[in-house]
């Protein structure tokens, strides 16, 4: 195995390991004796637990060890955080967190959206909705066709908002959409109300309505929020 790959193995297993709760907060990890688990030299071990104290995962303390970090002290919204927390058995609040934050924030990027998007930006938003439309209403909502049309659209919202601490979430939403859909979540023919609140924001922004937008956006989302329920 490569050398790269190797180091992705690691920092993916270890990094489950911990967020899954397989090792607990406070506990201490060996290098040597992961080096050992996972066949890898010291170079590679060291480089991927730097990767995870990066994170917030683990700090590292000489003549003590690595030492793992409780939750709070997590980067949740890092996209391999949030990876391993849906795939572990936290998976249901991970959700619903994830949610109330995209409650939080999406219907107010989208507000900002109708007020600064650029042209280019309100013309993609409708060619997006009118082809989520088109996949959903044809039965193939659980779809990775369909998941690329949706996340481009919550994409296209958080850019067109202007508000670059909005953009910065691009990664954390598009992590809890592929999530929900490689998780067996989204369903083959998408609820109509929710795909009806697409095409409403997505015209409200291209009109420039922003309270509209808001609005339609918020309902989307409660409608997403009441299936977690």
């Amino acid at each position: 195995m490569a050398k790269a790959s190797m180091y992705e193995e690691m920092v993916d297993v270890v990094g489950r390991r911990i967020v899954g709760g397989g090792i607990g907060p406070r506990e201490v990890m060996s290098l040597a004796a992961l080096q050992e688990e996972f066949g890898v030299s010291r170079t590679v071990a060291r480089e991927a637990m730097r990767a995870l104290e990066a994170l917030g995962l683990i700090t590292a303390r000489r003549r003590v060890g690595l030492i793992v970090s409780p939750a709070g002290d997590w980067d949740v919204l890092d996209p391999q955080v949030i990876r391993w927390n849906l795939a572990g058995p936290g998976r249901d609040a991970q959700l619903r967190a994830l949610m109330d934050l995209r409650i939080a924030v999406e219907p107010v990027a989208t507000r900002l959206a109708a007020q600064h998007a650029t042209p280019a930006q309100r013309e993609h938003l409708l060619d997006l909705v009118g082809r989520l439309s088109a996949i959903g209403e044809a039965g193939r909502g659980d779809s990775e066709e369909y998941l690329v049309v949706d996340v481009e659209f919550h994409v296209t919202l958080l850019r067109a908002s202007a508000n670059p601490l909005l953009v910065a979430l691009e990664p954390a939403v598009t992590e809890v959409l592929t999530g929900r859909s490689h998780l067996g979540l989204t369903p083959a023919h998408p609820d109509p109300q929710a795909l009806a609140c697409h095409v409403r924001a997505a015209r409200a922004v291209a009109g420039g309505d922003a309270a509209q937008a808001e609005e339609a956006s918020r309902t989307m989302l409660a409608l997403v929020r009441d299936e977690l329920d």
